[in-house]
């Protein structure tokens, strides 16, 4: 199936910087990474091994990555569990021909398969998939009543659907925090950051029983901070080629990390 043209969009912002994006964030395109350990720290592999715990994801289930980046969490999950099988959904050329590359010298080319395809209108027939999962990927939905209905109709009955996401705050925005969100968007090509009860309307719309939401607190941007500022005494901070072109003096706009866990009835 072809992209759509707000796929076409996206594409075209991913193809022009994902190498960037690779060297400044690393095989893990987030920019929330969960704190964990002791001290706890933010590791991208231990972050997406527990949202894969959150997820509710169990060794031998398919698992459908969707808006999968560079094959970044494909990869880590198909290591953590050796009898998994993911299929990874994106719309940039540039991203798929990287993620099979990187797979490919893994080994992991027959558990960890990409696509270049719409989340809109997945390339799968239904009920195939036990877990779909949305890592950071929601904000680049045109219509996001259209991306669950695909996500319910490609999971099997009894399915779980997991969405890690930066939302928009609930409530009403005035006009400078509108302001702030719609930079937000346009620095980082997203359509719209939704908001976690606009998401679970969509979800519930669709016919999925939501579970729980909430906002996640062991979660920082440290890592990403760090992968547009270097620390150059006595100079103090000074923007890295990816902060030349993404950090923006005074944005604040009004989001915060949640995440929502959702079944699909049997």
């Amino acid at each position: 199936m072809g992209l759509t043209a707000a796929g076409q969009e996206t594409a075209i912002f991913y193809d022009r910087w994902t190498e960037l994006f690779q060297r400044g964030f690393g095989p893990v395109f987030q920019a929330g990474i969960l704190r964990t350990g002791d001290p706890p720290r933010e590791d991208p592999e231990r972050s997406v091994i527990a949202l894969a715990r959150r997820a509710g994801i169990a060794d031998g289930d398919r698992i459908l990555d969707a808006g999968c980046g560079i094959g970044g969490p494909a990869a880590i999950l198909a290591h953590r569990y050796p009898k998994v099988r993911i299929d990874g959904v994106t719309n940039s050329v540039i991203q798929a021909a990287i993620a099979r590359d990187e797979l490919a010298r893994a080994g992991l080319s027959e558990r960890a398969v990409i696509h270049v395809a719409d989340y809109h209108r997945l390339p799968f027939p239904s009920e195939l998939f036990d877990d779909v999962v949305f890592f950071e990927s929601t904000g680049y939905a045109t219509d996001i009543d259209q991306m669950y209905r695909e996500a319910g109709r490609v999971l099997k009955p009894g399915g779980r659907l997991y969405v890690k996401d930066v939302f928009c705050r609930s409530g009403a925005l005035g006009a400078a925090e509108s302001a702030q969100l719609e930079s937000f968007d346009k620095i980082w090509g997203c359509v719209r950051t939704k908001t976690v009860d606009e998401s679970v309307a969509s979800m519930e719309s669709a016919g999925m029983v939501v579970s729980w939401s909430r906002v996640i607190d062991d979660i920082g941007t440290a890592l990403l901070a760090g992968s547009m500022f270097t620390l150059q005494p006595p100079g103090g901070l000074v923007p890295t080629e990816l902060g030349k072109s993404f950090a923006q003096k005074d944005l604040d706009p009004p989001i915060e990390f949640a995440e929502i866990s959702a079944r699909k009835p049997r």
